[in-house]
């Protein structure tokens, strides 16, 4: 069955721009892909790399006893903004985040976070783990300085406009490339085009929606600068007050001081008035002060729509309508920017929709990487000169180096965190050392595996072995067995757990499935001294299998 499709001319000028913009962005959008999977799960993975976290959740929290216990260790500058992010299951301590006056009459930014049982304050600023934060940075990359997030940008526009063309330009076959696709055949080239039209159709609208909201979030910057020049006198805080009122809030900084109302009643008060709701976050403003408010983030952790920010006086209490935004009287304005993080961070619906987040990530990984082998094929003929040839295979080769090198690398960060001692100085910077290096040796040494299949089998079996050993030296550096933490601390368990099930799968593709044949068994293309093309058997088998039996040469 076949769809009708573009005429000649569209479809030939959307293929070639598809292809150029497609390859162009290829291996950094799979960083971006890759590494944000795993950022889904960034307080899941903090509660596995750092003790602080592997602590039982304590419901009640004495807001009051925590500000005051910051306050007096760093004199809290209450003027800026103060946000208080109150604990989860996966990260059961209280964060606070502000300013404070420093000794020469300056102000400095705080980072912190304090434990509510034993009310021990830690600096994040200096802190003790990286994974986490690492991770979720390099996936916009924030590693390059000034210009990293909006390099992130623009490869999200740019694979948006791939997305778009990828769809109408295979529109025509979308359904015979899917039967194409289960009754393999023993063309290369049809088996990576077809995987990547199948692969992509399933990811459509998870792409879609991640290529607009990073690509919102990477250029949010570029794109309002000149509405703010031009309509708002170049004042930033007007634009976020149209999406926040709250933000709006005029505070004289010498208000006289005043006497407030509890925080904890105050949120007790917000709680019995929004029951289906959880106080995420608190932020005040003039704390002790005579205009003093707080704004409380509300999120029901299951809807879309499911937030809003209620604002409040600290004097006496009183609901401050105007800078609120009730979850059931959002205007569009108010919806957006909430939608797309929401949607972007997959805040939503529970942990499921983190782990089909994760899934489709994987897939978008694998169709990036099928597209690059469809570029390769597709310019392995006679079209096409020697140099030319070569040129193509070397870049396949480099791309290739880099995206899958990503799998041991990201399991060498994780190995890292445990054998790098805690009470190390400068343990943090340590640890990225060795993540960045090993990814950067581990992608050189691809470079010299000619064959593509040798890539992918010899990255796999070493990811796979590397994978092994993670929940292993967990057990054995912070007697973090699985079968110990799988009770109090489930996540700390599932961390190891799809470590341990992906090292065995990783192992097993690459034992059994990716049999990389040697010279003695097929003799190279006698033109060209590197191979170019991967040849494949006569017979495939007509099935679904056929996919990975090709993968053996």
């Amino acid at each position: 069955m076949k769809l009708k499709g573009l005429n000649k001319r569209a479809h030939n000028v959307l293929f070639h721009t598809h292809t150029v913009s497609g390859i162009a962005i290829s291996f950094a959008l799979f960083v971006i892909f890759y590494a944000g999977a795993f950022s889904l799960f960034r307080d899941e993975i903090g509660q596995w790399e750092n003790p602080d976290m592997q602590q039982l959740l304590v419901e009640e929290v004495n807001l009051d006893q925590a500000v005051a216990l910051v306050d007096s260790a760093y004199q809290l500058n209450y003027y800026q903004t103060t946000s208080l992010v109150l604990p989860t299951k996966e990260r059961p301590v209280l964060y606070v985040y502000g300013a404070y006056h420093n000794t020469d009459t300056t102000t400095q930014r705080l980072a912190t976070y304090l434990s509510p049982i034993d009310h021990q304050i830690h600096d994040i600023r200096a802190p003790k783990t990286t994974v986490g934060d690492t991770l979720y940075h390099l996936h916009y990359f924030d590693q390059i300085p000034l210009i990293g997030l909006y390099l992130s940008g623009l490869v999200a526009l740019f694979f948006l406009f791939a997305t778009i063309t990828g769809l109408l330009i295979h529109w025509k076959n979308l359904i015979t490339k899917f039967y194409a696709f289960i009754t393999a055949g023993s063309n290369w080239k049809k088996i990576w085009i077809n995987a990547h039209i199948v692969f992509g159709l399933i990811g459509l609208p998870f792409q879609v929606i991640y290529a607009i909201t990073g690509a919102f979030f990477g250029l949010l910057t570029l794109i309002l600068l000149p509405g703010v020049f031009l309509l708002y006198d170049g004042d930033s805080s007007k634009v976020f007050a149209k999406a926040q009122p709250y933000r709006a809030i005029s505070l004289a900084q010498d208000a006289p001081d005043a006497d407030h109302l509890s925080l904890d009643v105050l949120a007790d008060q917000v709680q019995s008035s929004y029951p289906d709701y959880h106080i995420r976050t608190v932020q005040l403003r003039n704390y002790s002060k005579d205009d003093g408010v707080a704004s409380w983030y509300l999120n029901d952790r299951q809807n879309l729509a499911g937030s809003g920010v209620i604002t409040m006086s600290l004097k006496d209490g009183a609901l401050l309508e105007e800078y609120s935004v009730l979850p059931q009287h959002k205007t569009y304005s108010n919806k957006v920017i909430d939608y797309i993080a929401q949607l972007h961070f997959g805040t939503f619906g529970g942990p499921m929709v983190r782990i089909m987040y994760f899934v489709l990530a994987m897939i978008t990984c694998f169709m990036i990487i099928s597209g690059v082998l469809i570029w390769r094929t597709a310019r392995d003929n006679k079209k096409y000169n020697h140099k030319q040839r070569l040129f193509h295979h070397r870049v396949t080769k480099v791309y290739l180096a880099i995206c899958l090198s990503m799998f041991p690398a990201f399991a060498i960060i994780f190995m890292a965190n445990k054998l790098v001692p805690m009470e190390l100085d400068g343990r943090v910077g340590i640890v990225n050392i060795i993540f960045f290096s090993s990814w950067l040796l581990l992608t050189v040494v691809g470079l010299f595996w000619n064959k593509y299949a040798q890539q992918n089998r010899n990255y796999l079996l070493m990811g796979g072995l590397l994978s092994l050993t993670i929940p292993l030296l967990n057990g054995l550096m912070a007697d973090a067995w699985v079968w110990k933490m799988i009770e109090p601390y489930p996540a700390v368990a599932y961390v190891d757990l799809f470590w341990l099930f992906t090292g065995l799968a990783a192992l097993y593709v690459s034992i059994f499935l990716l049999k990389v044949k040697t010279a003695s068994d097929k003799p190279e293309a006698p033109q060209l001294q590197e191979p170019v093309a991967e040849k494949v058997p006569a017979k495939a088998s007509p099935s679904i299998l056929g996919f990975f039996k090709l993968n053996r040469s």
